[in-house]
């Protein structure tokens, strides 16, 4: 049951860090058009469909879950359309702060506004190269407010809601930033013509960074409104300080007109990518970003992140204990090994002790040895302290050659010197006696102190003294 509940618990964490499925919304004119994507396999779901079909009847609902509560919890990102948001590029003063910027951007998009700022809700992303450049979004609070209520009534809450023009600019430039496309030769400035119905949206962007857009209604496509407007969003661009673009992608059904002739345009993604682009704008973004891009502020924040905040504390608690308990575990059982290693060591130890110390009652093993070996030790320095008197004797007793014999009369051992007293059978035999204890090498510098005739006329007496080890 234990091992049932961290699976599921693992699960649901792995499932928050990397979604199986993400939705992306679109609004047209008047309607919610939803598409999903799954992460996972880098793959859409399905391609953009109506949530208003379920109602009309008209066609299938898209597949999503029954629970109101379960659609909640999905990922869903709202793009929101171009023509009903102003945008601007502005460069901050080095001096305005984090906190400061969304004051400092208000301040800077005031005078642009349709709506007084205190119903506007912003967005921005700044430069990576430079972060005082920044380009900024103002969308109406009351009417994002009236379609966060639409969407809650089918039991969706978005937990993003970015400029549709990012969107855009995505499906021409997949990869967006210089950082996030496999060549790393940088991106020129170039424009985007976009067409979707009776709707028309210019961008111009250098390096995947957005530098300016304009998107404009007209119920019949005419190519020399759009190239007006063209013109207008190039004046402004040369009169922010920006480079004319290199180039400009257009998507396909765009009528030609003198202005545009000789573009070549590469085919955007597919409707049914729509989610994979919109994941991608999040996915590469780190949680600050992907929270400055967003017009979820305030009030408006999504609600669920810190709910799942909590849920994620939750089961990172729950295995930090379980993490403990394993450690707690495992430090017991490591407690037992050493322990039972312990008592086989005090075994050997009283068994080596009895040995050692024959006759001895053995209460403290390894006190009772340390004392025996000091008074070993102590043993050894007196034995040791003075000349070595028995080295001496096996040396005078081992060394002389075979046929020689000597009796020893006396032996006289100081502590550098030693002085022998001996009789043999002649001088040559002396001399013989002499090289025979030179060669030990422990006996140096010997010297013939004496040597005559005995009483009896037959053997020769000796003096001899020399050094010793």
């Amino acid at each position: 049951m234990a091992s049932r509940f961290l699976t599921d618990a693992i699960g649901r964490l792995r499932r928050s860090l990397a979604p199986t499925q993400i939705l992306t919304a679109r609004i047209r004119n008047g309607q919610i058009l939803l598409s999903a994507c799954s992460p996972a396999r880098n793959a859409p779901l399905f391609a953009e469909q109506d949530l208003a079909f379920a109602e009309e009847g008209t066609g299938s609902s898209p597949p999503l879950p029954d629970s109101e509560e379960a659609r909640s919890h999905l990922p869903l990102v709202l793009f929101w359309p171009s023509e009903r948001t102003v945008s601007s590029s502005l460069r901050l003063p080095p001096s305005v702060t984090a906190s400061e910027r969304e004051a400092a951007i208000g301040a800077l998009i005031e005078l642009t506004l349709p709506w007084p700022i205190d119903e506007s809700l912003l967005a921005w992303e700044s430069d990576p190269a430079d972060p005082t450049s920044l380009t900024a979004w103002a969308i109406s609070r009351t009417e994002l407010s009236a379609w966060l209520d639409r969407l809650r009534e089918k039991g969706l809450v978005p937990r993003w809601v970015l400029p549709e023009s990012l969107l855009v600019l995505e499906r021409f430039h997949p990869g967006g930033r210089e950082a996030d496309r496999p060549s790393l030769a940088p991106l020129p400035t170039s424009g985007v013509i976009d067409e979707e119905g009776d709707r028309t949206l210019l961008l111009l962007s250098r390096n995947g960074r957005l530098l300016g857009e304009s998107a404009f209604r007209q119920p019949r496509p005419s190519p020399e409104l759009r190239d007006r407007r063209i013109a207008d969003l190039l004046l402004g661009l040369l009169a922010a300080g920006h480079e004319l673009p290199e180039r400009f992608l257009r998507s396909p059904g765009i009528l030609p007109t003198p202005a545009l002739s000789g573009i070549t345009h590469p085919e955007p993604g597919h409707p049914g990518e729509l989610s994979l682009s919109g994941w991608s704008l999040i996915a590469r973004r780190n949680r600050e970003e992907a929270a400055a891009l967003s017009f979820l502020k305030g009030s408006l924040s999504w609600q669920g992140d810190r709910a799942e905040r909590r849920s994620g504390l939750r089961v990172l608690a729950f295995l930090s204990l379980l993490l403990a308990a394993t450690l707690a575990v495992d430090a017991s059982v490591h407690l037992s090994r050493v322990d039972h290693r312990l008592e086989a060591a005090r075994a050997a130890l009283d068994l080596a002790a009895s040995r050692a110390l024959p006759g001895h009652r053995i209460v403290e093993p390894l006190g009772q040895l340390t004392q025996e070996l000091a008074s070993l030790d102590r043993q050894k320095k007196l034995l040791s302290g003075g000349p070595d008197v028995i080295r001496i004797m096996r040396d005078l007793t081992t060394s002389p050659p075979s046929g020689i014999t000597y009796e020893m009369v006396s032996l006289t051992v100081t502590r550098r010197f030693f002085t022998v007293n001996g009789k043999t059978d002649s001088f040559r035999s002396v001399d013989a006696l002499k090289k025979a204890f030179e060669a030990t090498g422990h006996m140096r510098d010997l010297s013939i102190q004496s040597a005559g005739l005995d009483i009896d006329r037959k053997t020769v007496t000796f003096r001899m003294r020399g050094r010793h080890d």
